[in-house]
């Protein structure tokens, strides 16, 4: 009997815990959502994180009976992992959280998760009144078009804008657009198109242009030919777009976008010379220009491709022939921004005399073997590599001779034999004839870009004058200099050292344009370099 009691005493002992949980335990979420007049806030986060504020007592109980669903086994997959949104639901101290699964696809089946992680079928009706509402925004496609300009496509935010989705009813509902006060300046920008662009075509575009107080006539886009102005400065631009309601499309609405665009006066070209001969120098120039949208041309090819380089508000060029331009006419066209030009050139063939070098057999293949000429082609494409600079350092100067001598055997142009291989080349420059250690200067301003001896052409100093001129100086020293250092017309630096291939108490004079040597007789003795 004893042990009997004993017993029944632990067994009860036991269940009192079981018991207590039971009488005491408060299913929280379920109790939250079943008073909704007790509820005082709700808190919805989007699929995008934007979070709602709900405190309107209506709009409270409609989000409670949301979530007074029926029980289901599972999330469908057509609606897991597509959006998912929190809703949470506070009631004095105590807060419970639901996450809802919904597509846009399927409005009136809208599933959730509690605390717990049951599942719940919320009601169809209410289903798809939740969809109508501002919070299931992000569920839909209203992405807003944007607005490029400029050259560079800056991104110009709407000064005013309204603007509609498509909900899933097909009913469209209006969407709050940032907007921005801010007026972009755009210096880089096509006159003729002031590189408008925008990600989605609009029905219809008028664009009004602002001198100062004065305005323009608005014009549609496609009426638009330009901003024309004698003067370069700043024009407001104000565009109005508008995207109508299409079958294809989730959205439309309107916006005005302001910004304000840079114009220069219509471009304007020059070139320097009409006719010229073999191995001279074309000098071409843009007015109101720059060099990064001017198209070159020229017909037929010419062997040579300018590069411009901007000084200002013009851009200019060096246009180069050599000894293997054909001679002949040329038309030259350059355009920028709707501004066109043409001009027909000649180019008069130059007479060039040959030289032969008896030199042994055993010299002429030790100095032009195949590894000594790879040398020289890369230390070459080394200084036709590296950036010029914008500008010229010797901009007026009338280039010197390198040395005191003015005599020259070998000219530029000339064919060169070597007796014993049977060789033959073009001589890319020109040799002066001079003593062993005599002083070398430099023919114009510049910078020393190369300083460094080589297989064939020995030592070699390279001085940059600003858009893709070089002169280059072979057979000298080359301790006088350090690449980086500034030198003047005149300047001495090198001395003649004979090194490298050629006849002895000699020094080679080279011009480039580019990657393309000239002729430094032309340049020193005839013209000087255009303008």
């Amino acid at each position: 009997m004893k042990n009997k009691v004993t017993l029944i005493v632990c067994v009860v002992i036991m269940l009192v815990p079981a018991v207590l949980a039971i009488f005491l335990y408060k299913p929280r979420q379920p109790e939250i959502i079943n008073t909704p007049d007790d509820v005082s806030l709700v808190v919805i986060t989007d699929s995008l994180a934007n979070t709602y504020t709900v405190e309107d007592k209506e709009e409270i109980r409609f989000l409670t009976d949301l979530a007074n669903g029926s029980s289901v086994q599972s999330v469908p997959d057509a609606v897991y992992g597509f959006k998912s949104f929190i809703l949470r639901f506070t009631r004095g101290d105590s807060t419970a959280s639901y996450k809802f699964y919904m597509s846009a696809d399927m409005p009136d089946q809208v599933y959730f998760k509690d605390g717990e992680d049951k599942c719940y079928k919320a009601d169809s009706m209410k289903s798809r009144t939740f969809m109508e509402k501002p919070y299931a925004v992000s569920l839909y496609d209203t992405a807003v078009p944007v607005l490029t300009a400029g050259d560079l496509a800056t991104v110009i935010t709407p000064a005013e804008i309204s603007w509609k989705y498509r909900t899933a009813d097909g009913s469209y509902t209006p969407i709050s657009v940032p907007t921005s006060t801010e007026v972009k300046n755009l210096d880089k920008i096509s006159k003729t198109t002031l590189g408008i662009s925008f990600s989605r075509k609009p029905s219809s575009t008028v664009i009004t242009v602002f001198d100062g107080g004065e305005q323009t006539v608005p014009r549609m886009i496609e009426e638009f030919r330009g901003i024309s102005s004698s003067e370069s400065k700043y024009f407001k631009v104000q565009i109005k777009a508008v995207w109508n309601d299409e079958p294809d499309q989730n959205s439309y609405g309107e916006a005005t976008y302001v910004f304000n665009a840079f114009i220069m006066p219509d471009a304007s070209f020059s070139v320097s010379a009409d006719k010229v001969k073999q191995g001279s120098i074309i000098a071409l120039k843009a007015q109101h220009a720059k060099a990064d949208g001017l198209v070159f041309t020229c017909e037929p090819d010419i062997g040579a491709t300018p590069v411009f380089y901007d000084s200002g508000e013009d851009t200019f060029a060096f246009l180069p022939t050599y000894f293997g331009t054909e001679p002949g006419e040329y038309t030259l066209r350059m355009s920028y921004d709707g501004a066109q030009f043409e001009q027909k050139i000649t180019v008069e063939k130059f007479s060039y005399s040959s030289k032969t070098y008896s030199n042994s057999e055993t010299e002429l293949k030790s100095v032009f073997s195949a590894e000594n000429k790879a040398a020289e082609e890369t230390a070459q494409q080394r200084v036709f590599g590296s950036q010029s600079q914008s500008g010229l350092a010797c901009a007026g100067e009338k280039p010197l001779t390198p040395t005191k001598r003015t005599d020259h055997k070998t000219g530029y142009g000339n064919y060169m034999k070597l007796e014993k291989t049977g060789e033959e080349f073009r001589h890319d420059g020109a040799d002066y004839d001079v003593e062993r250690g005599t002083e070398v200067r430099a023919i114009l301003s510049g910078t020393v870009v190369f300083a460094e001896s080589t297989p064939i052409h020995g030592g070699t100093v390279v001085i940059d004058h600003g858009n893709g001129a070089r002169s280059w100086y072979c057979r000298v020293t080359t301790d006088g200099v350090t690449v980086g250092q500034t030198v003047s017309r005149g300047d001495v630096i090198a001395k003649s050292d004979n090194s490298g291939f050629g006849d002895k108490d000699r020094m080679h004079i080279g011009f480039s344009i580019g990657s393309t040597f000239v002729s430094p007789l032309i340049l020193i003795n005839e013209t000087g370099l255009p303008q």
